[in-house]
This record gives C-alpha cells, structure tokens and sequence, in this order.
C-alpha cells in the first residue's frame, strides 16, 4: 500500500535533541515566547494527537522546542519536491506527506503506524495551511474521522500573536509577544463517547484564533519599519476604486497605483488611511469604506480593523465581478503576470521546468504564453480548461500550484511582490461556478 521506501517518515532523534537546544532556543528568544500548560506533559505520554492552529510557517518549529517527544508532524509534500528537502523532512525530522496526489488511505496509513505500532506523537494543523489573514480557518471534517478511529489522546497547542510576529506574507520577523498554549482537547474516553461531529464541533472551537483583534484587545504592538511590505500577497483589490491588480507596498504604506488610495498598515495589525483615492472606478462595486480622514492627511481614518475584513471584502468583490463582468467575456484577463515559469510534476518527484513567460487566468481557465525559443517548443499556448482544474493553492509566500489529474503544475513568480494567492482565489470561486 504505502510501503515506498523513500515516503517512510524516520526521526534522527539525537539531531532533534540538537536542533531543540539551538535553533530551538534561538526562536524562543528571537519571537519572543512564552508557554502554558506545558506541564500535562508530565502525566500525558506518547502515544498521543498534536493539534493546533496555524497561524505562520514556523509554527511546527515553536510548538516542538516546547514538547519533550519528538513529533511526525502533517506536511504538505510541495515542500519535499526536490531530494535535499525530501531527504530532511522525511528521513531526518520524520514528517509525513500529505497532498491531493497522495491518497488519504496512504497518508492515515503512516498515522497509524506511528501511533499504534510506533507509540509516537503525530503533529496536525486541522486547518490544512497557515493563515493568510491572522484568524483561524476551519479544520477538514476527516480529521475529526481520524480521531474518533485512533481514540488516543489529543492536545491542543494555541498560538496566540504568532501571526503578528510573522505573518505569512511578510519576509520580516517584528518584535512583539507571542503565547503557546498547551491543553488537553479529547481524552481517549472523551472520543470513545463524542459523536464525529461533537468531536470537530470542539476541535473547531478549540483551534479558533484572531491575532490582530487579539492583539488589539490586549494593547500589544509589533512594529517594524517594513511593516507592510509584500502586502500585496495577500491583497489584491483597491476598496477605493476598485481596481485588481493595482496595490503596492513600500514601508508601513499600502498605495493603491491606480487611484492613490493610500492606507496605513498600523502596528496592531489594523489600517488607518492617509489618502482616500477616488470612488468612481468604473469597476467600483458595493463598497464604500468609512474614510474620516482627508487625504494627505494624518492616518485618523477609521478603515478595515484588520486583514481579515479587507479579504471578505475582496473575495465578495472578485466573486461579483466573475459573476458580472468576467462571464459575460470569457477571453478577458481576470489577472496576468509576465516572467513566470512554469513547472510541472509529480507526487514528490522533482518539478520538471517546462519553460517562462507569461500566466493568465480568464473564467475559461489558465493559460500559459511561453516565450519564443523557450520550452516547449512547439506552436501555441499552454492552456488549462476550468473543467480540468482542481486543488489551487500557493505554497510558501508566493508559489502558485494546481492539479490537472495527478500531475502538479507550479507557477514561480520573477516579482517577489506577485502574488499566487489571488490566481488561487479566483480558481476557487470560478471551481464553484463551475461546480455548484
């Protein structure tokens, strides 16, 4: 079934022990962290469950310097597409691979092993990806499945300001205060007795996390003098004008180069606007932000309290458009980027390059433009009807993927600013069009 020798998660356990007592300790000290709860340690042993939320890249890393048990932590094998990456996550820190290419059955297969024959601890983030906006995503309803088959002890580890110290599309570390919170969520009565629905009622319930209004709530500050840089990752909408495709972020600014639209990013992780653009966009749609500020003026006006709101507001702004202005062209350009690759593989093998130039993303589908005398050579675009298409996400800050069949198509931008999220967004709402 599963038996492929190179997809056996193994842990170095003397080089963990190592990596803990530095690399470990430096990331205490250099995000800031604290702990509670840590002690169930003492009266909860292997084999157990190791949920939390995810709220940024590094939370595995945290969450183990404060576990006294080497943890087989969930990871998606995008990570794992070349040797070096496949040797050390799997051969070396133990994790186990998990992607549409990998059958479930395989992926629970390793679970199991490691819990019922290993006596080992298994580490999930529920939600299946780090946050984009600092609040917690909901879990995949299997993972309730999971627990209610392995009955064995569950513990919750709650990050609480991870995503304000490093959020996920930001290349800057700021100082602030982050919380790790350790609790037993299910003991192996609890899931004896709980319904599967009860079971991800509570799971749900215990991962939930907002970090800025957290952060806002409790008075506490991550400044940085780059603070909203790379922004536009996340973001891709103007909420003045309404253009796609137009925000740029330089310093603790976010401008929109369209209108002029220009919005601080503030230190608790909410906006505060300093130029209001203009209002009239021809694609302007639904939306009119509170601005009390003038223009040019100190940030004083009161705008999105967060990434949060601003995405919701985006989302139901792109899905309209689709609706209205994208469907009635089904040729016109949702978004395009120029000076891409494109790669392509398989499953954990490494991506093979199939050539750059441009990405283009219509409510048909994507399509591809290589450039001349580029890979493939032969006539015509690359294209991938809608119909094809599925599982779109981005890995890492900016790495745009998707499936057609088993095979994996990677988007890699030249422009660190260009974001992967937004195509993945829009294949989203076009899948559910598509597929109602």
């Amino acid at each position: 079934m599963i038996k492929a020798h190179r997809y056996k998660p193994t842990i170095q356990h003397g080089l963990i022990w190592l990596v803990r007592q530095t690399y470990g300790r430096w990331l205490q000290w250099a995000y800031n962290t604290s702990v509670q709860g840590s002690e169930l340690f003492e009266r909860i042993k292997p084999p157990f469950i190791l949920v939390g939320n995810h709220a940024t890249i590094i939370d595995p890393f945290l969450v183990t310097t404060y576990v006294p048990y080497d943890i087989n932590w969930i990871a998606s094998d995008g990570n794992m597409r070349n040797k070096f990456m496949r040797f050390v996550m799997i051969k070396l820190a133990g994790c186990i691979p998990k992607s549409k290419a990998i059958p479930d059955i395989e992926t629970v297969s390793w679970i199991f092993e490691i819990i019922k024959k290993r006596k080992g601890v298994v580490g999930i983030y529920p939600e299946g990806y780090s946050s984009w906006d600092g609040s917690s995503n909901k879990s995949y309803g299997s993972t309730a499945k999971l627990f209610k088959t392995l009955k064995v002890p569950v513990v919750c580890a709650l990050s609480q300001g991870a995503y304000m110290t490093k959020p996920r599309w930001s290349h800057t570390r700021r100082r602030g205060k982050i919380l790790i919170s350790f609790s037993e969520l299910f003991t192996s009565d609890d899931l004896k007795r709980l319904r599967v629905e009860e079971i991800d009622m509570a799971l749900n319930k215990a991962i939930q996390q907002d970090d800025p209004a957290w952060a806002q709530e409790n008075g506490f500050s991550y400044p940085h003098k780059h603070g909203a840089e790379f922004l536009e990752l996340a973001l891709y909408a103007c909420p003045s004008c309404g253009a796609l495709q137009s925000l740029h972020s330089s310093g603790t600014h976010l401008t929109c180069k369209s209108c002029g639209f220009t919005t601080a990013y503030n230190a608790n992780g909410s906006f505060s606007i300093l130029d209001k653009g203009k209002v009239d966009h021809p694609l302007y749609l639904d939306r009119e932000p509170d601005m009390k500020g003038q223009a040019g003026s100190a940030p004083s006006g009161n705008f999105f309290p967060s990434i949060r709101e601003w995405d919701a507001w985006q989302k139901a702004y792109l899905a309209k458009l689709i609706d209205t202005v994208y469907s009635r062209d089904c040729t016109k350009a949702i978004f395009t980027d120029d000076n891409v690759q494109l790669l392509k593989g398989k499953r954990m093998d490494t991506m093979r390059r199939l050539g750059r130039g441009s990405v283009t993303i219509s409510s048909e589908g994507i399509v591809f433009n290589p450039r001349r005398g580029e890979k493939p050579r032969r006539a015509g675009d690359i294209q991938f009807p809608i119909e094809q298409i599925d599982s779109p996400g981005v890995l890492k800050w900016n790495h745009f993927e998707f499936y057609d069949g088993n095979t994996v198509y990677r988007v890699k931008f030249a422009d660190r600013r260009a974001s992967g999220r937004k195509y993945a967004i829009a294949l989203n709402l076009l899948l559910q069009n598509h597929n109602p």
